[in-house]
C-alpha cells in the first residue's frame, strides 16, 4: 500500500479523536472554549479525508458488482453490526432503554460516531455509477461535476443560512433542490470524486499545508465571530460540507500526495489497518477510562490537554485493537 495513503488514514483517524475530545468544551463559553475551538477547527476535515481516501482507492479500480459489494459488506456491514451491538450493550449496562436491537441498528447509529457507516453505505451504493463516470469522463467533465457539487452542496447552502436563518444555521439546498432539482449533486459524494482527482495529480507539501492552515484558521475565526454575534457557541462552520472545511481537506490531501511515493513500513501498515477499529472503539476509551479517571485534563491547560488526551486515547485504542487483530476472525470487525 502507498505509504502516503496509509499515513493520511492514520492522521485522519487521530483527528477524529482530537475532534471528539476537544468538542466536549465547545458548547459553552469559558476558559476552555478557545482551545476547543482551535483543535476542533484544526481537525474538522477528518471525515472528508476518509471519504476522499475511499474515492482515491476505489474509483480507478475495475471489478464486478459482486466482488465490489462482497468486499464492502465484509469491510462495512459486519463491523457496523458488531459495534452497534457493543454500544447497545454498553447503553443497556448503564440503564438506557435500548428497545429492539435489530430495529435500533436498522434505523440509525446506536452511538454518535457510527453515523459514518450509514453514510458510507449510501456512498458505496452509488459507487458503481460514479466509478463508470470517473473512468470514462474527461478532466473537464469531472471538474464540472465538482464545481456544481460545491456550489449546490456547500456554497449556496452557506449563504442561504447566513442570510435567512437568524439562529445557528442549517444545511439546505433550498431553491436549488426544491425548484431546480440540484439535489442530485448533494451530500458527500463529491468528496469521492475529489479524492480520486487529487490523487492523480502531483501534490505539494508546502502548498497543501498552507491551504490546510489557512482554511482551519478561517474556520476558527468564523466560528468565533458567528458565535459572538449569536451570543452562544455555534458549530455552524464546523459542518463537513462548509467551504472552509472542504478547503482544509483538499489542503491536507494535497500535502500527503506531495510526499515521496513508496511502500508503507510494517509499523505504518499495521497502524493503518487498525484505524477502523480505533475509530469504532475510541468512545469507550474516552468516556469510562480517560474521563472517568480525569485524564482528559492532565495539565489543566485547555490548549494542551485535548492533544495529550487524543494521543493517549489513540495509543490505548491501538493496543486493544492490535491485540484483537491477532485473532484472524476479529480482523473482519476491527
Amino acid at each position: 500500500m502507498d505509504k502516503r495513503v496509509d499515513a493520511l488514514r492514520v492522521t485522519a483517524c487521530f483527528m477524529v479523536l482530537l475532534l471528539h475530545i476537544s468538542g466536549a468544551s465547545i458548547h459553552a463559553f469559558g476558559p476552555a472554549w478557545w482551545g476547543a475551538n482551535f483543535w476542533d477547527s484544526l481537525s474538522r476535515s477528518c471525515v472528508p479525508l476518509f471519504f476522499m481516501i475511499s474515492g482515491a482507492m476505489l474509483l480507478p479500480k475495475s471489478e464486478s458488482l459482486f466482488d465490489f459489494f462482497k468486499k464492502r459488506t465484509i469491510r462495512i456491514v459486519l463491523p457496523l453490526i458488531f459495534w452497534s451491538c457493543v454500544y447497545l450493550g454498553w447503553l443497556k449496562y448503564n440503564g438506557v432503554h435500548t428497545g429492539n436491537w435489530v430495529v435500533a441498528i436498522l434505523t440509525g447509529p446506536t452511538m454518535f460516531h457510527l453515523w459514518y457507516f450509514y453514510a458510507i453505505i449510501g456512498l458505496y451504493a452509488f459507487m458503481p455509477v460514479l466509478r463508470r463516470f470517473y473512468q470514462n469522463s474527461t478532466a473537464a467533465e469531472r471538474t464540472w461535476v465538482l464545481v456544481v457539487w460545491f456550489v449546490a452542496s456547500s456554497l449556496y447552502p452557506l449563504f442561504q443560512s447566513l442570510l435567512f436563518d437568524a439562529q445557528c444555521g442549517y444545511l439546505r439546498q433550498g431553491l436549488l433542490a426544491e425548484v431546480y432539482h440540484f439535489y442530485y449533486f448533494g451530500g458527500y459524494v463529491g468528496y469521492l470524486l475529489l479524492g480520486a482527482m487529487l490523487a492523480e495529480r502531483k501534490g505539494s507539501v508546502k502548498g497543501g499545508l498552507s491551504l490546510f492552515a489557512l482554511a482551519s484558521v478561517g474556520t476558527m475565526a468564523a466560528t468565533y465571530i458567528y458565535s459572538k454575534r449569536l451570543g452562544v457557541p455555534c458549530e455552524f462552520f464546523y459542518v463537513y460540507l462548509r467551504p472552509l472545511v472542504i478547503a482544509a481537506g483538499i489542503g491536507l490531501f494535497m500535502a500527503f500526495m506531495g510526499m515521496q511515493k513508496g511502500n508503507s513500513s510494517k509499523a505504518l501498515r499495521v497502524t493503518s489497518d487498525a484505524t477502523l477499529g480505533i475509530y469504532c472503539l475510541h468512545p469507550l476509551v474516552i468516556d469510562p477510562i480517560f474521563m472517568g479517571h480525569g485524564w482528559i485534563h492532565l495539565t489543566g491547560r485547555p490548549w494542551i490537554d485535548p492533544l495529550l488526551a487524543a494521543i493517549g486515547v489513540f495509543i490505548v485504542a491501538f493496543v486493544v485493537i492490535s491485540l484483537a487483530r491477532l485473532v484472524k476472525p476479529l480482523r473482519w470487525i476491527t
